[in-house]
């Protein structure tokens, strides 16, 4: 069986953003509320909304929080990848990422990118790499209630293009809370990719049909459906 749609993430994924999302993070932390983190840190809170991630990392911290404080790390970090990703060059597609594009649209397949970074932040990567005329629609996590691990955005990729059942949809990410979207969502093809910021170990811990090296073996892994 085909998939009608092919939900794929961004950066990590399909995008390579030469980890400007995780220096972002680290850059944030410090500015705002002076504490150093480390790239590893950066990595356990990759493919969750943004706002979930600096929770999490001031509580790891024991650092108080508010509302106040969370809009002042959102800014920080919103208003640096901006920057940087509007800058020709910082960002491109992952290898492969254009190959497995022809191949979904081969078999009818429609291609929805999504992310943990806002709508802004995804429309700037789309028209920075030409995509549009590449996919058929993308999604950030500030456009639905709940982000990832949960299946919002899935859900409503699904309702935009009239998709009635998630076995017919298929769902590729880098990291545990992508496996986790696609596991809730029930995708029948659930795939995590090396090619990001979590380890085979730590994908190995999530509700997945396959783990891959790369985009590539997604291409042969799709053919053979």
């Amino acid at each position: 069986m085909t998939p009608k749609l092919a939900v794929l993430n961004m950066t990590g994924t399909t995008v390579n953003d030469h980890g400007l999302v995780q220096q972002a993070v680290i850059n944030t932390m410090k500015a705002i509320t002076q504490t150093k983190i480390t790239i590893d840190d950066a990595n356990k809170v990759m493919g969750i909304p943004k706002n979930i991630a600096f929770e999490q990392l001031c509580s790891v911290n024991k650092l108080s929080i508010d509302n106040e404080m969370i809009n002042q790390l959102l800014g920080h970090f919103n208003s640096e990848l901006e920057n940087q990703y509007s800058i020709k060059g910082n960002i491109e597609l992952m290898p492969f990422a254009d190959e497995l594009f022809d191949a979904m649209r081969k078999r009818g397949t429609k291609i929805y990118l999504n992310s943990g970074l806002n709508i802004n932040l995804a429309e700037i990567i789309v028209k920075q790499l030409d995509l549009k005329s590449k996919i058929d629609g993308y999604i950030g996590s500030d456009e639905v209630k709940k982000g990832r691990p949960h299946p919002d955005m899935i859900q409503l990729a699904m309702k935009k293009e009239g998709v009635e059942y998630s076995h017919k949809v298929m769902k590729v990410g880098d990291t545990v809370s992508d496996l986790y979207e696609g596991f809730s969502a029930g995708c029948a093809w659930n795939i995590g990719v090396l090619t990001g910021a979590h380890t085979y170990n730590e994908l190995f811990t999530a509700p997945y049909t396959q783990i891959l090296n790369d985009l590539e073996r997604v291409i042969a892994k799709f053919e053979k459906k």
